[in-house]
């Protein structure tokens, strides 16, 4: 709850505020957006949101409101994105790159302890391979997911939808793979990046309107500025994933997850989902009518799952 205080008497609200700060990883610094670390509330659980592509933290806000008053929040900044550093080789955007960068972020928030993550779309990805790896999951009490599968796990399962000899779930690999033209038009040198930069409102408002992000959503009102430096650094993610050091393969997950699929997803079919559970210790998903940033359409419902989450991990 929100702490109080005195004034002339009478007992005010004191509400919580953002602090902002700058993490480094070696050469490079993470912009961080919070309200305590577990130093500075240590009774508190904490959590870190991870954003995708191609956001930045500002993603997260409601959740960061809403949860802000109960528990240690903060999001960041991934590398190539927003107030972030933008390294300009793709190798630099390696899976295990990014490994190095939520551990320095945990670390400072944490107070050199665990803390929740919740990420969504490339944060998922990211996030999914950082607690299937036996070194990094020791960071985490626990994952909520949303918005992306694990890419080793979601590919596999495509391909298996794709070669089981049902016609049904040929078609969903088809649909699948419709879905995800644009992980190859990423892979063309420079073109993408030019795009985002000549076009930047149409296309903002293009992936806004096409991922389900409502019409009134602050989101939508970017700069040109702030467009770009959210989608073209970044775009070495994909490259780096289909063309960069392999992916890490995942065998097992400790740490607890909780995954929010939304149904109508542009991007992902909830049957990439469908292989997580093996390899988890505690695994829970739930379904929502909801399209790609279902943090932005269901703001209250994605908020008390992770409250509930968070509340039961402890």
């Amino acid at each position: 709850m929100a702490a109080t205080q005195l004034e002339n008497g009478v007992k005010k609200e004191k509400t919580e505020v953002f602090k902002e700060t700058f993490v480094h990883n070696g050469d490079v610094s993470l912009y961080v957006k919070y309200n305590h670390t577990a130093k500075e509330r240590p009774n508190r659980p904490t959590v870190l949101f991870v954003h995708g592509y191609p956001d930045d933290h500002r993603v997260w806000s409601y959740q960061m409101e809403s949860l802000k008053e109960d528990y240690n929040v903060a999001a960041l900044d991934l590398r190539g994105s927003g107030k972030s550093d933008k390294p300009k080789k793709q190798k630099a955007y390696n899976v295990r790159r990014i490994f190095e960068d939520l551990e320095s972020v945990i670390r400072f928030i944490g107070n050199d302890k665990p803390v929740h993550i919740v990420a969504h779309d490339w944060g998922s990805l990211i996030s999914w391979a950082f607690v299937a790896d036996e070194q990094k999951s020791v960071w985490a009490k626990s994952y909520t997911a949303m918005g992306g599968p694990h890419p080793v796990l979601g590919k596999r399962s495509a391909f298996q939808m794709a070669f089981s000899g049902n016609p049904i779930s040929l078609y969903k690999a088809l649909s699948q793979l419709k879905r995800s033209w644009y992980i190859l038009y990423f892979q063309i040198p420079f073109v993408p990046e030019w795009v985002w930069k000549t076009f930047s409102k149409f296309f903002w408002k293009y992936t806004m309107n096409t991922g389900g992000v409502p019409k009134n959503d602050i989101l939508r009102n970017k700069s040109k500025e702030e467009i770009v430096a959210t989608t073209v650094s970044n775009v070495n993610l994909y490259r780096e994933l289909l063309r960069g050091e392999k992916y890490p393969e995942p065998k097992h997950i400790k740490t607890p997850v909780q995954v929010l699929i939304p149904l109508k997803d542009f991007a992902i079919r909830p049957e990439l989902y469908r292989l997580h559970e093996r390899i988890c210790d505690s695994y829970r998903e739930y379904t929502y009518d909801s399209n790609h940033w279902i943090q932005r359409t269901m703001p209250d419902t994605v908020s008390e799952k992770i409250r509930e989450f968070v509340w039961e991990i402890g």
